[in-house]
């Protein structure tokens, strides 16, 4: 791979403060290097001696990190960062205490389409809940959008698979480049917890009348809410801000987020490591 012949996708994992890297980078390693991808780890305010070890003892082609320092955790702006650093023109947005399974980035590219973006459709937890017998194989709460001109958005904010344990995984997204920058990546308004990944296919949907597609399956490395950057509130309070954030921008129309503002103030800000 070289400058002039950009990887076919760029993998984008923000983090701060999140031992799960290390798990992550080796049990996807064989995934990240089946193919000429890109693999950008983005550390949006975490410790930079920890991000360094943890890059050092995971080295293969492909690898690289990007350094921001002196701000807090902020998932959205850690993405806004990756995607106008990453070289390739189709992104996946994967979290660091995520783990793979199968042919996820393969089948992903194949169904990814001009038209769509793709989730993965189930996220097993590394250590799950005991579950009970049920008769239900799946409960699902959806919110459903649609604007004055019809376009219609719909997420699911939760499902749960009740056979198997499972739960869906929207803010795992593969989408291309430039559907990214056309609703302007994430919000980096959206601070603490929650809706960030929600908001961003809300506003594929309404604002380019793009598709969802689930693909594939992946597991979750279980933590408790002590792990999350929950910026002093409950984790609850803080997807319920975020939220309704979200919605004052819907109701406004303004599907747009911040990556522009993002990349200008940063500019000349960022630090590399390969």
């Amino acid at each position: 791979m070289t400058r002039k012949q950009p990887p076919p996708l760029s993998i984008i994992i923000p983090w701060c403060r999140r031992p799960e890297l290390d798990v992550t980078l080796r049990r996807n390693r064989r995934f990240f290097t089946a193919h000429p991808f890109e693999v950008l780890v983005v550390n949006c305010g975490g410790s930079v001696r920890t991000f360094r070890k943890l890059l050092r003892a995971h080295r293969f082609p492909g690898l690289r990190g990007l350094e921001m320092r002196d701000t807090s955790f902020n998932k959205s702006l850690a993405l806004n960062a990756g995607a106008s650093a990453a070289r390739a023109n189709c992104f996946l947005f994967l979290d660091a205490d995520v783990v793979l399974r199968g042919d996820f980035l393969e089948g992903a590219l194949a169904k990814l389409g001009t038209k769509h973006f793709v989730t993965v459709d189930r996220l097993f937890e590394s250590h799950p809940a005991a579950r009970r017998r049920s008769r239900l194989r799946e409960l699902a709460y959806l919110m459903r959008f649609v604007d004055r001109k019809g376009r219609a958005a719909q997420v699911e904010t939760q499902r749960v698979n009740l056979s198997d344990g499972s739960h869906g995984g929207p803010g795992l997204v593969m989408l291309r480049r430039k559907h990214f920058e056309e609703v302007n990546g994430m919000n980096s308004n959206l601070r603490g917890w929650g809706w960030e990944d929600m908001d961003l296919l809300v506003r594929l949907q309404l604002a380019l009348g793009l598709s969802q597609r689930r693909h594939g399956e992946a597991v979750h490395l279980t933590h408790g809410d002590d792990q999350r950057d929950l910026g002093g509130i409950h984790k609850k309070a803080s997807e319920l801000l975020n939220l309704f954030r979200c919605l004052e921008n819907y109701r406004e129309g303004y599907y747009w987020g911040t990556r522009d503002a993002d990349v200008e103030t940063w500019q000349g800000r960022f630090s590399w490591y390969e």
